[in-house]
């Protein structure tokens, strides 16, 4: 039996190294707007699903508006505006997707850019009370890298997470989660 644990072990770690590599890659894709490629990286037929907080999957998301982009909507120059989601005082932000992921996903609410400088596999970097990570509820059976930026207090942290489910083999996005502090 031991045998099967450590082969678990090398298979998760085999894993985590694929999935930082393909996150650091969709990473630098979306800073250089190239959804065309990233839309190679997408499930087939999940899609990808970006989530303006942190309690992804959840029916009920918190101010969450869910957008969910097929591969070929995310692959084209794509000038739609979707409603990503409200803040607290339910100001809502209706946008681009190319807007979306240079004023919410490398910048914090628009204002200041993000420094992810901790990434973490399948946990979080920081647990926060009232914060709902809810990936593994609703998808058990998927991975996600976190990028984790402090900011200069826990009110100003931010946190992309790249959710990974598995098709015929191979590793998939199917989702970016926001985690954000309130404004």
């Amino acid at each position: 039996n031991n045998g099967k644990i450590s082969k678990d072990k090398e298979t998760e770690k085999e894993t985590e190294k694929e999935l930082l590599a393909l996150t650091e890659e969709i990473f630098s894709l979306l800073k250089e707007s190239n959804y065309e490629k990233i839309a190679e990286k997408v499930d087939p037929e999940h899609g990808v699903t970006f989530a303006f907080y942190a309690d992804f999957g959840n029916p009920e998301g918190y101010g969450g508006e869910y957008v969910n982009l097929t591969k070929q909507e995310i692959s084209k120059s794509n000038e739609t505006r979707y409603l990503w989601g409200a803040d607290e005082s339910d100001k809502e932000f209706e946008m681009s997707l190319d807007e979306y992921v240079h004023q919410f996903l490398l910048r914090s609410w628009g204002r200041r850019e993000v420094d992810y400088s901790i990434i973490t596999f399948n946990e979080p970097a920081e647990n926060f009370v009232g914060v709902f990570n809810t990936i593994h509820e609703y998808y058990p059976d998927a991975k996600y890298v976190e990028y984790y930026s402090p900011g200069e207090s826990e009110h100003l942290f931010q946190s992309l997470r790249f959710i990974y489910q598995k098709r015929d083999g191979k590793w998939y996005l199917i989702g970016i989660a926001r985690d954000v502090a309130s404004v």
